[in-house]
């Protein structure tokens, strides 16, 4: 009997009695940060106004917001500074 308990647990536990959960955020939607991302790689506008390459520790708390029209923002087009 205990031997048939603990193959139970042993069974439960390596097939995964955890729960997952999937949310479906829409685009467009701001999401919060849940854990430090750190050295991320960014677009920090510089003195002269031009977008320049950073890398910054993004820390838990921070919001992620999209860009303004879903990155369609006509004064700005970053798509050609980017280095790729």
């Amino acid at each position: 009997m205990h031997r048939s308990l603990m193959a139970v647990l042993i069974l439960c536990l390596v097939t995964g009695c955890t729960w997952t959960r999937t949310v479906y955020v829409p685009p467009g939607e701001p999401v919060r940060i849940r854990e430090e991302i750190p050295g991320a790689k960014v677009w920090v506008m510089g003195a002269d106004g031009k977008p320049v390459a950073g890398e910054i520790d993004i820390p838990e708390g921070w919001y992620a917001v999209p860009p303004p029209d879903n990155g369609t923002d006509a004064s700005y087009d970053a798509s050609s500074t980017m280095e790729r």
